[in-house]
């Protein structure tokens, strides 16, 4: 009596046809995760940008506007920053931009009593000017490199302008006067 085995075995072409199944299958759901991940942290940090130039704006310009002598700092490609001294107590607040942030430090005297940090992400470019007469001005212009969520080759530019000295203290009749203008 010969006995007949029901047993099925799967042949190499089958085996190998289901790994490459799978294995396009795993590809495939590898590059959508990576893409997801590049986009939310895309979100992120334009989420984390839209919260910190306001805060850097708001502060340059309250420090521009009370300050009584303002100089362009010397970086690597042109003006790297600004120096405001502030007429009121002789304080000088220096704004350096940095490979994707902003740094303000307050000094008097020599020494400093702080400083803070505005990240504005890695692809943030700044250039910095002083606008003459008829009215002294300071601008810092913020060039942003924006990912793959709008386009490939897309920017964000953003402008802070802000007026010299319109809260400084000024001699008027033998008193001192905050005048605003």
């Amino acid at each position: 009596m010969i006995s007949q085995s029901s047993r099925r075995a799967y042949s190499l072409i089958e085996v190998l046809l289901a790994v490459a199944i799978v294995s396009m299958v795993m590809t495939a759901v590898a590059v959508a995760m990576q893409a997801m991940y590049r986009v939310d942290r895309q979100l992120k940090d334009n989420a984390a940008y839209g919260q910190v130039v306001p805060r850097l704006s708001l502060q340059l310009r309250t420090d521009t506007h009370a300050a009584g002598d303002v100089a362009l700092l010397d970086g690597p490609k042109g003006p790297g920053g600004v120096s405001l001294t502030l007429a009121a107590d002789g304080e000088v607040i220096v704004y350096q931009s940095e490979a994707g942030r902003v740094v303000r430090t307050r000094r008097r005297d020599g020494e400093e009593l702080g400083h803070e940090v505005y990240y504005l992400g890695k692809t943030a470019t700044f250039r910095w000017q002083k606008i003459g007469p008829p009215s002294s001005m300071v601008e810092l212009e913020i060039v942003r490199a924006m990912g793959k969520i709008d386009s490939a080759d897309s920017q964000q530019v953003d402008r802070i302008v802000a007026a010299i000295g319109i809260r400084t203290p000024r001699r008027k009749e033998g008193a001192l006067d905050a005048s605003v203008d």
